[in-house]
């Protein structure tokens, strides 16, 4: 009886222990969420910025460089009030004269389009300086834009002038659309940029004998397209 119940027992033990040895299957549930998003086009007005560091808010309303209110996807949404020349003595010589003011004054571009690069901005005068009241006209007399500085919120830093903006050195301001600024590789000029300059580097060439008393004005007319990129 002895020998049997210690056969029994080591029997038992190698069942025991084979029985060890067999995997544990784990009974798991699962269940999935789904991730969605959908864009839409952002067209609606950019508010101004800061223009020497575009990727700051403008604080404060800036009456020198009014906003324009401009929605859609690629707009112009500041530039300029006036270019004011001051009221000055009639001279029968050729001359110079300089804008009055020493702020800034600058273009604020927004492209917020994500399937479309490139863009320009051109600039030309509606007339040549004219007085509305003997319609008498400043020929010859043109405005010279200076070179700019061209910054973009995505540069780092945005207070850094942005190398891939492309800027015409100066600009005389005739009849005919010329480019001020352009954005013409792939990615360039996304988000906001800006044009600044001083309003005091902007002047008044007046051919001789051809300043007479009276007022004149004009309107020099900004105008933002969408360009080709290379």
């Amino acid at each position: 009886m002895i020998q049997f119940s210690q056969k029994l027992l080591t029997l038992m033990t190698v069942a025991v222990l084979g029985a060890a040895t067999v995997p544990v299957v784990a009974h798991a549930s699962s269940a999935e969420t789904q991730g969605a998003i959908s864009f839409i086009d952002d067209d609606g007005a950019t508010a101004p910025v800061d223009p020497v560091n575009p990727g700051t808010p403008l604080p404060d309303t800036d009456p020198n460089n009014p906003a324009t209110g401009n929605t859609g996807t690629l707009t112009l949404d500041v530039a300029p009030k006036t270019f004011n020349f001051g009221t000055v003595a009639a001279s029968n010589a050729a001359k110079d004269y300089v804008a009055t003011g020493s702020q800034n004054q600058y273009l604020q571009i927004s492209d917020k389009r994500t399937d479309t690069d490139g863009w320009q901005v051109n600039v030309k005068q509606d007339r040549t300086l004219t007085d509305t009241n003997t319609n008498y006209v400043l020929t010859g007399a043109t405005i010279h834009l200076p070179q700019g500085t061209a910054r973009n919120s995505l540069n780092a830093p945005t207070s850094s002038p942005d190398p891939n903006l492309v800027v015409a050195p100066s600009v005389a301001i005739t009849n005919v659309d010329q480019p001020v600024v352009t954005a013409q590789t792939v990615k360039t000029g996304k988000a906001v940029s800006t044009l600044t300059w001083n309003a005091g580097a902007v002047k008044l060439s007046v051919p001789k004998l051809t300043a007479k008393k009276g007022s004149y004005t004009n309107n020099v007319v900004w105008t933002l397209v969408a360009h080709a990129t290379q």
